[in-house]
């Protein structure tokens, strides 16, 4: 538990986000530990009675199984995320749930794919704005672009004709004290889906706060340009092309 919290709390003034409910989950874990280990240990079991024994070995079973398969469940994805890259996310396996998330923020409907789609085959995704951000997805992709010169994806208006707004970010770096670079274009989006595309050189030559590092890849997020509107956008295929 006093690794956790350091853990936790070293995490504070870097790019990555201290979370409460890690410092549970490790709580969770340890005492599923703890409990198994009594449960099973020779010295502790003649002082505990059959249905007290029982009732440890299940409750640190599940404790266990709570604070372990979330973690094994995301490596799982991480190592499919490295295996279909340069594709950054279909809305077409479960596994990319684990992945975008780690965003924390509401996981995108998924809905069959229209008729009208590029691709009829499969699902994609229906995505609401959240209101005061205007967030529709926010997604933590493989870092490294450096061998790629554009990403694109499809997308379509769920009803009318409005913009949006792709912005992509790259990594704090503490030891050399660099901010992260930053890049916001504006589209407009129709009913009829369409393949949006954004050259990696537009970024070099437009991002703030100095040069885009395209080994360091950060996020990408799609907004809505006025949030509370309650516009909707149908999402599929993000990829990396050469």
């Amino acid at each position: 538990m006093a690794i956790g919290l350091v853990s936790e709390i070293a995490q504070i003034p870097g790019p990555r986000d201290a979370q409460f409910s890690d410092l549970i989950i490790d709580g969770i874990g340890v005492f599923g530990a703890l409990g198994l280990v009594a449960a099973l240990d020779p010295g502790v079991r003649p002082h505990l009675r059959r249905v007290t024994r029982v009732l440890l070995l299940a409750s640190a079973g599940t404790a266990l199984a709570v604070a372990v398969i979330p973690s094994l469940w995301l490596s799982y994805a991480l190592v499919q995320q490295y295996r279909a890259f340069p594709t950054l996310l279909t809305f077409e396996h479960a596994w990319e749930r684990a992945i975008y998330d780690q965003s924390k923020n509401r996981r995108p409907v998924l809905m069959a794919t229209p008729a009208h789609w590029p691709d009829a085959n499969g699902t994609i995704s229906r995505s609401r704005e959240s209101g005061r951000r205007g967030t529709f997805i926010s997604l933590k992709p493989m870092a490294d672009w450096s061998e790629y010169r554009k990403l694109s994806f499809v997308a379509a208006s769920a009803g009318e004709t409005f913009e949006f707004v792709v912005r992509i970010k790259d990594i704090w770096q503490k030891k050399t004290e660099k901010q992260p670079a930053r890049f916001y274009k504006r589209f407009h989006v129709r009913p009829e889906p369409e393949r949006y595309t954004i050259n990696f050189a537009e970024i070099e030559a437009q991002a703030s706060d100095g040069p885009f590092d395209f080994s360091r890849v950060q996020s990408i997020l799609l907004t809505a340009a006025k949030p509370g509107s309650r516009v909707e956008i149908l999402l599929d295929d993000f990829r990396l092309e050469k």
